[in-house]
């Protein structure tokens, strides 16, 4: 097998991205883009130099939707927990299966995985912030475990501290990623808080509070260019990036221009 380098990652992530989009076209299926991959288009007009993946966003009712019309091909497989309890994350991953992908940080994801992008659903919270916030901290703690339950580090030298997390990453491998990621699910899945003056990627809040986006950015679309193609956004994307962000514009510090993933790729 051939390790890709990162620009061999973007270009098939582009491609993943394209193929996914024209789907979403003939099937009219919403969708953003989102996280790093919205800050890169607004940015850059392209990926963040220094960012390996790609995310988009699709409501809810569109989400199940995908999951119900998709049909994996000999070169793409969509990958979710609601169709195969082996999958190990709360949300959806289209995969390039002429690939391979190795995640160091977290190898146990249950199956192979191939490159990739992130397919987040887009939920509402509570209509009151601070219940919006206690489910942010429920997902987390949920979230926490689910890492856990695919790790095999400890990263600590401190006997009694070893000890402890051993402790609770047993008891997590014993419950299973399949128990965390139903908690996730389940509590992210709400219809009744369908018309909430707030949204967001529930089932990923790993920015925290930051995650708590009003529901008003997300009630018109417009296109942004990335990598030379025009792809939808929320049209509030200002509001969008500026909650999980803060001052998105200016670049960060040179010592801050790095990936937060961990992976190995390879073409088969």
């Amino acid at each position: 097998m051939k390790e890709l380098t990162l620009q061999e990652v973007k270009e098939i992530e582009l491609e993943i991205l394209k193929t996914f989009d024209t789907f979403c076209k003939e099937h009219n299926i919403r969708y953003y883009l989102a996280f790093g991959t919205l800050l890169g288009a607004i940015r850059y007009k392209k990926f963040i130099p220094w960012d390996d993946d790609v995310d988009v966003l699709v409501p809810r009712e569109d989400y199940d939707k995908l999951l119900k019309l998709y049909q994996d091909s000999d070169k793409y497989h969509l990958f979710v927990f609601e169709k195969d309890e082996k999958y190990a994350f709360p949300f959806a991953k289209l995969c390039n299966m002429k690939t391979k992908l190795i995640e160091t940080f977290y190898p146990d994801n249950g199956i192979e995985l191939g490159v990739n992008i992130d397919i987040f659903p887009l939920d509402a919270f509570d209509n009151n912030l601070e219940r919006a916030k206690e489910e942010v901290r429920y997902i987390n703690r949920k979230g926490a475990c689910l890492g856990y339950s695919k790790t095999n580090k400890i990263h600590t030298n401190n006997p009694i501290k070893y000890f402890v997390w051993s402790m609770i990453v047993t008891y997590c491998k014993i419950r299973g990623s399949a128990y965390f990621i139903r908690k996730i699910i389940n509590k992210s899945n709400n219809p009744s808080q369908k018309g909430s003056a707030y949204v967001g990627a529930k089932v990923w809040c790993i920015w925290g509070d930051r995650c708590i986006i009003p529901a008003k950015a997300f009630a018109d679309t417009v296109y942004v260019e990335f990598e030379g193609q025009m792809f939808p956004a929320p049209a509030g994307y200002d509001t969008y990036l500026t909650c999980l962000y803060g001052d998105y514009l200016p670049e960060p510090p040179k010592d801050k221009q790095k990936t937060h993933h961990s992976f190995v790729a390879y073409r088969l």
